[in-house]
C-alpha cells in the first residue's frame, strides 16, 4: 500500500498465557513481513463481541490513515459465519461476520464490505479452531501488500452485516437515564453502557448517579479532583460515562460487575 510498513493492530479475546496471540502475528508476518503490528488489546472478555465492537469503535481513529485492524474475537469459529474485509474512514477491518463490526456500521464509518470467498487467501491448512490464524492473518497481510479488498471476494451492504446487540442508556423519565455497567478495567474503573452525547452531559442539570446501594453526586472531569478514595462520575476518554474512585477499584467500592444497571438522576430544568 506503499512505501511506508503497513499498521497492523490486534483486537482478541485471547489473553497471554497461551501461544495465540504470537501464531497470529507469525501468520501476519509470514504474509507481510514488514508490516507493525500493534496489539490493541487481547483481554477482550472471552466471546464478548459487543465489548469487540465497542473497543474497535472507540479506537481505530488514534491511528494513521491506512491502519488494518483485525479483531478476533469469534465464538462462531469453524461455523459457516461469513469472514469481512471492510474499509471506512480510511481504515481497513478484517473481522468475523459476528457484530464485532456492527458498531462502525451504526456510525456510518463503513463504506464498503467484502465477504472473504476466494481460498487463494487462506492458510495451506486450516484449523477450524483458528480461523484468526488461518483466515484472518493471511487476508490481513494481503490487503497490506494491496489495500484491494475486491480482491476477496462479492462485495455486501454493509447494513446487512450482523449488526450485536448493543445494550444502550434510554430515558425512563424526563429527569433519569437508565444504563448499564459494560465492563470494569484494569484500575477497577467502571464503564458504561451511557454516552455523553446521550442526554445527560450537562454538568448543570447533573444530579447524581445511582449505582447499587450507592448514590454518587461527585462529577469531575478529572480523577485528582476528587479526594483519595472517594468514588466519583466523569466522561472517560472514549466518550462515555465513567465510574470511578481517584487510586481506588470504583468496583470493590460499590460491589458491582458488567451488567449492573446505574441510573443518571438529573435536576429538571425548571429547577437550575
Amino acid at each position: 500500500m506503499g512505501n511506508e510498513p503497513t499498521i497492523i493492530t490486534l483486537t482478541t479475546d485471547f489473553g497471554l498465557q497461551d501461544p495465540y496471540v504470537g501464531q497470529l502475528k507469525g501468520a501476519v508476518l509470514k504474509g507481510c513481513p514488514t508490516a507493525t503490528i500493534v496489539d490493541l488489546t487481547h483481554a477482550i472478555p472471552a466471546w464478548d463481541v459487543v465489548t469487540a465492537a465497542v473497543t474497535i469503535r472507540t479506537s481505530y481513529r488514534f491511528f494513521p490513515s491506512g491502519t488494518i485492524h483485525v479483531i478476533v474475537v469469534d465464538p462462531g469459529v469453524g461455523s459457516e459465519r461469513a469472514i469481512l474485509a471492510a474499509a471506512g474512514d480510511g481504515h481497513f477491518f478484517v473481522a468475523p461476520d459476528n457484530g464485532c463490526l456492527s458498531l462502525l456500521v451504526a456510525d456510518r464509518c463503513i463504506d464498503s464490505v467484502h465477504r472473504l470467498e476466494q481460498p487463494a487467501f487462506l492458510a495451506p491448512t486450516i484449523s477450524p479452531t483458528f480461523h484468526g490464524r488461518d483466515i484472518m492473518a493471511p487476508v490481513a497481510a494481503a490487503l497490506a501488500r494491496t489495500g484491494d479488498l475486491s480482491q476477496f471476494g462479492p462485495a455486501v451492504a454493509p447494513e446487512t452485516i450482523r449488526m450485536a446487540i448493543v445494550p444502550s442508556a434510554v430515558h425512563t423519565a424526563a429527569d433519569r437515564l437508565q444504563g448499564q455497567i459494560r465492563r470494569v478495567d484494569h484500575f477497577g474503573n467502571l464503564h458504561t453502557t451511557i454516552r455523553a452525547g446521550s442526554g445527560w452531559w450537562n454538568p448543570a442539570l447533573f444530579n447524581f448517579v445511582e449505582i447499587g446501594s450507592q448514590r454518587i453526586s461527585q462529577l469531575v472531569r478529572s480523577y485528582h479532583e476528587a479526594e483519595p478514595g472517594t468514588l466519583l462520575v466523569l466522561v472517560d476518554s472514549t466518550g462515555y460515562l465513567e465510574i470511578a474512585a481517584n487510586q481506588a477499584s470504583a468496583a470493590a467500592l460499590a460491589g458491582c460487575r458488567p451488567g449492573d444497571p446505574v441510573t443518571v438522576h438529573l435536576l429538571r430544568k425548571e429547577t437550575v
